[in-house]
């Protein structure tokens, strides 16, 4: 009679793979800020600033944003794409950080459900909440890269 495997060992793969897809998703959220900053600037701006957290590297843009001679429309524009990504940023923070920090219920299983926010664990992320977090991801790269390369 073999043992079947405890539940940790046997993750669901769909749980792995949405993790990895919010993750990537996100990243090219970053990636883009650099680009931007890149190409809003003669400085090497994204250089310069390539260990800053991501909050910081926005209030750059929109300095460089506010500076460039563009209509006050495509500004806001590019300024509200901005405020969805930081937005997004923080629940990209309970996605990535907290499986570090995952709470666990080896009687419930409750790992193989949701990623949990170790200090508010009424604040949880499961796999729908993954794909959208990934499908609103791409949707918000897209924006910020519209508005601000319509600058």
């Amino acid at each position: 009679m073999s043992e079947q495997p405890h539940y940790l060992e046997t993750l669901y793969k769909e749980l792995a793979l949405a993790l990895g897809d919010a993750v990537w998703a996100f990243a090219r959220i970053e990636w883009l800020t650099y680009s931007c900053l890149r190409g809003l600037s003669r400085d090497c701006l994204d250089e310069l600033v390539g260990d800053l957290n991501f909050r910081n590297r926005t209030a750059i843009l929109r300095r460089l944003i506010n500076a460039k001679n563009s209509s006050q429309n495509k500004k806001e524009r590019a300024y509200a794409a901005i405020k969805v990504a930081e937005e997004l940023s923080d629940r990209r923070n309970i996605i990535v950080h907290n499986p570090w920090q995952i709470w666990v219920d080896l009687d419930s299983e409750k790992l193989m459900i949701n990623i949990e926010k170790y200090s508010q664990r009424e604040k949880t992320v499961d796999l729908d909440r993954l794909r959208e977090f990934t499908k609103r991801a791409g949707e918000v790269e897209v924006e910020l890269k519209e508005s601000v390369y319509a600058l």
